[in-house]
């Protein structure tokens, strides 16, 4: 249309450190270009890495260890940096697929959380936990930015994550599905985490920095799971709230399985 604005192409993003790199492109993702200094290049490791990437199309630049990284600011690079298309969200419906096709799917939901080294460090311990899925708001909570891919160590790489307009919609719609919802609680009401049943389809919710579930989400909740404090801080950081509970739902599956492997091989009989 004449006198139309073109329009912008999205910002590229950069992702730094080694291990988040490595999982970025092992996940296929549009990696325009690698920046690394000159005596990374050379380790052994490090060069069948750029090699792999080149191979791909991505190109590579070699620069000097010190200047070559000072437009990056303070971000601590490791003196390796992707170039790399924005973060790409997996749609809200393949999740739900995900679910429904799955009776032991397990999603961690998060409720406004703006730290964007927790969100990355939770996105971490679902991946780890074999969680289908992650999903978080699209206003008022961090996005997946090259920080909280740092702290996730590449695993945002592999978990599909996706931003819903409202999340106690997307609780709403996962309940439909078949799932339980947990959110983690300090309320007096709240049940000790180990009791409550985290097998089966179970969706957990982990609440905001200082401000813990809001009152929304947390009336959509089945349960509430309370994890017991034994020292004079009142509350974990969201991403260690999220690790024990994620690890838990691990722990009673695996638990489950053992018990009917175990159950399904017969007695010898005594003669």
């Amino acid at each position: 249309m004449r006198g139309a604005k073109p329009e912008r192409s999205p910002e590229l993003e950069h992702i730094f450190g080694v291990h988040p790199i490595v999982e970025a492109i092992a996940a296929g993702e549009a990696i325009e270009r690698i920046v690394v200094g000159r005596r990374r290049a050379a380790e052994r490791e490090l060069s069948l890495l750029l090699r792999e990437a080149s191979a791909r199309g991505t190109r590579i630049e070699i620069v000097d260890d010190e200047s070559g990284f000072r437009h990056f600011g303070d971000a601590r690079h490791q003196r390796i940096v992707a170039i790399a298309q924005p973060f790409r969200y997996a749609a809200w419906s393949d999740i739900r697929t995900a679910v429904q096709t799955d009776a032991d799917a397990l999603v961690v939901a998060l409720d406004h959380i703006e730290d964007p080294h927790n969100v990355g460090a939770i996105l971490r311990n679902a991946e780890c936990a074999g969680a289908v899925g992650a999903v978080l708001p699209d206003r008022r909570s961090a996005a997946v930015t090259s920080a909280a891919r740092r702290a996730a160590a590449g695993a945002a790489s592999h978990l599909p994550v996706a931003r819903v307009p409202n999340l106690v919609r997307a609780l709403e719609e996962m309940k439909r599905d078949g799932c339980w919802v947990i959110g983690a609680s300090a309320a007096p009401l709240a049940l000790e985490y180990t009791s409550i049943d985290l097998t089966g389809r179970c969706v957990i919710v982990i609440g905001a920095e200082g401000k813990g579930l809001s009152r929304l989400a947390s009336e959509r909740c089945d349960m509430l799971a309370r994890i017991p404090m034994r020292g004079k801080i009142a509350s974990l950081n969201a991403s260690s709230a999220a690790a024990i509970l994620l690890f838990e739902a691990v722990r009673q599956r695996s638990a489950r399985t053992l018990v009917t492997s175990r159950t399904s091989v017969q007695s010898p009989v005594n003669p």
